[in-house]
Protein backbone atom coordinates (compact mmCIF):
# COMPACT_ATOMS: atom_id res chain seq x y z
CA UNK A 1 0.00 0.00 0.00
CA UNK A 2 2.96 2.47 1.09
CA UNK A 3 4.68 1.91 -2.68
CA UNK A 4 1.55 2.37 -4.37
CA UNK A 5 1.01 5.69 -2.62
CA UNK A 6 4.91 6.57 -2.99
CA UNK A 7 4.63 5.71 -6.47
CA UNK A 8 1.20 7.97 -6.93
CA UNK A 9 2.87 10.78 -5.58
CA UNK A 10 6.08 10.41 -7.59
CA UNK A 11 3.47 9.98 -10.88
CA UNK A 12 1.83 13.43 -9.42
CA UNK A 13 4.54 15.72 -9.09
CA UNK A 14 6.36 14.48 -12.78
CA UNK A 15 3.08 15.34 -14.61
CA UNK A 16 2.40 18.41 -12.91
CA UNK A 17 5.49 19.43 -13.09
CA UNK A 18 5.51 18.72 -17.12
CA UNK A 19 2.19 20.18 -17.91
CA UNK A 20 2.97 23.66 -16.09
CA UNK A 21 6.68 23.66 -16.75
CA UNK A 22 8.49 27.39 -18.31
CA UNK A 23 11.81 27.05 -18.88
CA UNK A 24 14.08 29.24 -16.58
CA UNK A 25 17.46 29.77 -18.55
CA UNK A 26 18.56 32.04 -16.06
CA UNK A 27 18.01 29.83 -12.90
CA UNK A 28 21.53 27.36 -12.58
CA UNK A 29 21.57 23.93 -12.38
CA UNK A 30 22.82 22.79 -8.94
CA UNK A 31 22.48 19.02 -7.42
CA UNK A 32 22.51 18.02 -4.08
CA UNK A 33 25.17 15.65 -5.54
CA UNK A 34 27.93 15.03 -5.72
CA UNK A 35 29.61 14.70 -1.61
CA UNK A 36 28.16 14.40 1.95
CA UNK A 37 27.75 18.57 2.27
CA UNK A 38 24.33 20.05 0.55
CA UNK A 39 24.19 22.79 -1.18
CA UNK A 40 21.59 25.72 0.11
CA UNK A 41 20.34 25.84 -3.72
CA UNK A 42 16.79 25.53 -4.08
CA UNK A 43 14.65 23.23 -6.84
CA UNK A 44 12.63 26.60 -7.91
CA UNK A 45 8.62 26.57 -8.50
CA UNK A 46 6.85 23.73 -10.66
CA UNK A 47 10.91 21.95 -11.27
CA UNK A 48 11.21 18.46 -10.67
CA UNK A 49 14.78 16.86 -10.59
CA UNK A 50 15.88 13.29 -9.71
CA UNK A 51 19.52 12.50 -8.21
CA UNK A 52 19.94 9.04 -8.41
CA UNK A 53 23.50 7.17 -7.44
CA UNK A 54 24.87 3.50 -7.18
CA UNK A 55 27.09 3.48 -3.87
CA UNK A 56 29.57 0.52 -2.21
CA UNK A 57 30.77 1.57 0.88
CA UNK A 58 33.41 -0.66 3.60
CA UNK A 59 34.45 -0.76 6.72
CA UNK A 60 36.50 -2.73 9.25
CA UNK A 61 37.41 -2.79 12.81
CA UNK A 62 39.90 -5.29 12.60
CA UNK A 63 37.63 -8.38 13.59
CA UNK A 64 34.15 -7.38 11.52
CA UNK A 65 34.14 -6.47 8.15
CA UNK A 66 31.02 -4.49 6.96
CA UNK A 67 30.00 -4.31 3.59
CA UNK A 68 27.02 -1.65 2.52
CA UNK A 69 25.71 -1.28 -1.54
CA UNK A 70 23.44 0.71 -1.99
CA UNK A 71 22.54 -0.33 -5.79
CA UNK A 72 19.79 2.75 -5.80
CA UNK A 73 20.18 5.78 -4.04
CA UNK A 74 16.89 8.00 -5.19
CA UNK A 75 16.41 11.61 -3.97
CA UNK A 76 13.39 13.00 -5.90
CA UNK A 77 13.21 17.08 -5.11
CA UNK A 78 10.07 19.67 -6.39
CA UNK A 79 10.14 22.99 -6.54
CA UNK A 80 6.85 23.80 -4.43
CA UNK A 81 7.21 27.19 -4.40
CA UNK A 82 9.98 29.77 -5.29
CA UNK A 83 11.77 29.73 -1.98
CA UNK A 84 11.21 26.26 -0.92
CA UNK A 85 11.31 22.11 -2.16
CA UNK A 86 10.06 19.47 -0.92
CA UNK A 87 12.03 16.01 -1.25
CA UNK A 88 11.20 12.21 -1.18
CA UNK A 89 14.28 9.70 -0.45
CA UNK A 90 14.87 6.19 -0.24
CA UNK A 91 17.69 3.39 -1.36
CA UNK A 92 17.80 0.33 -2.24
CA UNK A 93 20.56 -1.56 0.38
CA UNK A 94 22.73 -4.70 0.00
CA UNK A 95 24.23 -5.70 3.63
CA UNK A 96 26.91 -7.85 4.34
CA UNK A 97 28.77 -8.36 7.50
CA UNK A 98 31.60 -10.68 8.29
CA UNK A 99 33.31 -11.12 11.23
CA UNK A 100 32.41 -14.09 14.31
CA UNK A 101 28.97 -14.90 11.87
CA UNK A 102 27.96 -14.30 8.64
CA UNK A 103 25.02 -12.16 7.71
CA UNK A 104 23.40 -11.05 4.57
CA UNK A 105 20.44 -8.37 4.61
CA UNK A 106 18.97 -6.88 2.02
CA UNK A 107 15.86 -4.25 0.69
CA UNK A 108 14.64 -0.92 0.63
CA UNK A 109 15.53 1.70 3.33
CA UNK A 110 13.03 3.89 5.00
CA UNK A 111 11.76 6.62 3.03
CA UNK A 112 13.10 9.79 4.24
CA UNK A 113 10.57 12.95 3.77
CA UNK A 114 12.23 16.40 3.64
CA UNK A 115 11.88 19.89 2.78
CA UNK A 116 14.50 23.26 2.13
CA UNK A 117 13.64 26.30 2.35
CA UNK A 118 15.57 29.54 1.24
CA UNK A 119 16.35 31.94 3.85
CA UNK A 120 18.91 34.04 2.31
CA UNK A 121 20.54 35.15 -1.16
CA UNK A 122 24.26 35.91 -0.21
CA UNK A 123 25.44 39.65 0.75
CA UNK A 124 29.12 39.93 0.90
CA UNK A 125 30.26 37.94 3.38
CA UNK A 126 27.11 36.87 4.51
CA UNK A 127 26.47 33.56 2.78
CA UNK A 128 23.67 32.14 1.17
CA UNK A 129 21.57 29.85 3.19
CA UNK A 130 18.89 27.59 4.13
CA UNK A 131 17.17 24.99 6.65
CA UNK A 132 16.84 21.41 5.85
CA UNK A 133 14.15 19.48 7.52
CA UNK A 134 14.25 15.97 7.01
CA UNK A 135 12.13 13.11 8.69
CA UNK A 136 12.66 8.94 8.54
CA UNK A 137 9.62 6.80 8.87
CA UNK A 138 9.35 3.94 10.90
CA UNK A 139 6.91 1.68 9.03
CA UNK A 140 8.43 1.72 5.46
CA UNK A 141 11.19 -0.59 4.23
CA UNK A 142 13.04 -3.43 5.22
CA UNK A 143 12.15 -4.35 9.15
CA UNK A 144 16.20 -4.46 9.82
CA UNK A 145 16.89 -1.30 8.41
CA UNK A 146 13.68 0.81 10.02
CA UNK A 147 14.33 3.32 13.02
CA UNK A 148 12.23 2.29 16.44
CA UNK A 149 10.55 5.42 15.75
CA UNK A 150 10.15 8.99 13.35
CA UNK A 151 14.00 9.66 12.84
CA UNK A 152 14.10 13.59 12.06
CA UNK A 153 17.12 15.83 10.93
CA UNK A 154 17.87 19.38 10.95
CA UNK A 155 20.24 20.88 8.98
CA UNK A 156 21.82 24.44 8.60
CA UNK A 157 23.33 25.19 4.75
CA UNK A 158 25.23 27.75 3.22
CA UNK A 159 27.66 28.83 1.02
CA UNK A 160 29.98 31.76 -0.41
CA UNK A 161 30.56 32.21 -3.86
CA UNK A 162 34.85 33.47 -3.80
CA UNK A 163 35.04 33.90 -6.81
CA UNK A 164 33.45 32.78 -10.32
CA UNK A 165 35.09 29.76 -10.31
CA UNK A 166 35.24 28.75 -6.73
CA UNK A 167 32.47 28.14 -4.06
CA UNK A 168 32.75 27.47 0.06
CA UNK A 169 29.97 24.86 0.68
CA UNK A 170 29.50 24.43 4.65
CA UNK A 171 26.84 22.66 6.56
CA UNK A 172 26.05 22.07 10.34
CA UNK A 173 23.12 19.52 11.43
CA UNK A 174 21.29 17.39 14.12
CA UNK A 175 20.41 14.17 13.83
CA UNK A 176 18.25 11.20 15.61
CA UNK A 177 19.35 7.98 14.64
CA UNK A 178 16.88 4.90 14.33
CA UNK A 179 17.46 3.58 17.70
CA UNK A 180 18.88 6.70 20.21
CA UNK A 181 17.59 9.87 21.79
CA UNK A 182 20.98 11.24 21.94
CA UNK A 183 21.29 13.19 18.77
CA UNK A 184 24.50 13.38 16.59
CA UNK A 185 26.06 16.45 15.68
CA UNK A 186 26.96 16.62 11.44
CA UNK A 187 29.71 19.25 10.16
CA UNK A 188 30.90 19.18 6.55
CA UNK A 189 32.90 21.92 4.37
CA UNK A 190 33.47 21.73 0.93
CA UNK A 191 35.88 23.63 -1.52
CA UNK A 192 34.35 23.21 -5.24
CA UNK A 193 35.97 25.35 -8.12
CA UNK A 194 34.65 25.45 -11.77
CA UNK A 195 37.50 23.52 -13.97
CA UNK A 196 35.33 24.36 -17.68
CA UNK A 197 31.99 25.29 -18.66
CA UNK A 198 31.13 21.55 -18.29
CA UNK A 199 33.39 19.88 -15.71
CA UNK A 200 33.55 20.59 -11.94
CA UNK A 201 35.68 19.05 -9.01
CA UNK A 202 35.98 19.52 -5.32
CA UNK A 203 37.33 18.57 -1.91
CA UNK A 204 35.61 18.21 1.12
CA UNK A 205 35.81 17.06 5.22
CA UNK A 206 33.15 16.04 6.88
CA UNK A 207 32.43 14.44 10.42
CA UNK A 208 30.05 13.02 12.93
CA UNK A 209 29.88 13.77 16.90
CA UNK A 210 28.15 12.09 19.62
CA UNK A 211 28.32 11.98 23.06
CA UNK A 212 28.38 7.84 23.18
CA UNK A 213 31.09 7.16 21.05
CA UNK A 214 34.68 8.84 19.60
CA UNK A 215 34.29 11.61 16.95
CA UNK A 216 34.97 10.31 13.02
CA UNK A 217 36.73 12.48 10.09
CA UNK A 218 36.16 11.55 6.93
CA UNK A 219 37.45 13.32 3.33
CA UNK A 220 36.36 12.69 -0.21
CA UNK A 221 36.86 14.47 -3.36
CA UNK A 222 35.16 14.15 -6.97
CA UNK A 223 33.99 15.29 -10.23
CA UNK A 224 31.00 16.20 -11.66
CA UNK A 225 29.95 16.69 -15.59
CA UNK A 226 27.77 18.88 -16.85
CA UNK A 227 26.47 16.81 -20.13
CA UNK A 228 23.37 19.19 -20.81
CA UNK A 229 22.17 22.01 -19.24
CA UNK A 230 19.64 19.69 -17.04
CA UNK A 231 22.13 16.52 -16.33
CA UNK A 232 25.05 16.22 -14.33
CA UNK A 233 27.01 13.37 -13.90
CA UNK A 234 29.89 12.43 -11.09
CA UNK A 235 32.12 10.46 -9.21
CA UNK A 236 33.14 10.57 -5.56
CA UNK A 237 35.79 8.90 -3.33
CA UNK A 238 35.60 8.85 0.09
CA UNK A 239 37.97 7.39 3.07
CA UNK A 240 37.99 7.75 6.84
CA UNK A 241 40.82 10.39 7.83
CA UNK A 242 42.86 8.32 10.39
CA UNK A 243 43.07 5.24 8.25
CA UNK A 244 41.28 4.67 4.43
CA UNK A 245 41.75 1.13 4.87
CA UNK A 246 39.32 0.99 8.00
CA UNK A 247 36.58 2.44 6.04
CA UNK A 248 36.11 4.08 1.82
CA UNK A 249 33.53 4.90 0.24
CA UNK A 250 32.75 5.17 -3.16
CA UNK A 251 29.70 6.73 -5.35
CA UNK A 252 28.92 7.33 -8.91
CA UNK A 253 25.50 8.96 -10.10
CA UNK A 254 23.20 11.31 -11.87
CA UNK A 255 21.25 14.35 -11.56
CA UNK A 256 18.87 15.21 -14.06
CA UNK A 257 16.18 18.16 -13.80
CA UNK A 258 13.44 16.70 -15.94
CA UNK A 259 11.05 19.13 -17.01
CA UNK A 260 13.49 22.07 -17.54
CA UNK A 261 14.63 23.17 -21.23
CA UNK A 262 17.77 20.93 -22.21
CA UNK A 263 20.56 21.87 -24.17
CA UNK A 264 23.63 20.11 -25.37
CA UNK A 265 27.40 22.74 -24.41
Amino acid sequence: MFRIIFLGIIFYLFLYSTVSAQTKDSIPFVPDRPGMATPPYIIHGNIFEVEEGIQYENSTDGVIRNQNFLFSSVLLRYGLLENAEIRIQTDFAYNIIDGVNHSVVYGFDPITFGTKIKLSEQRGVVPNLSLLFNLTLPFIGKNEFRPDNAAPSFYLLMANDLSETVNLCYNYGIIWDRSSSVPTHFYAICLGVTLNDKLSTFIEGYGYLNQTAKPDFYLDAGFAYLIADNLQADITAAGYLNSFKDYYLLNIGLAWEINKESSTR
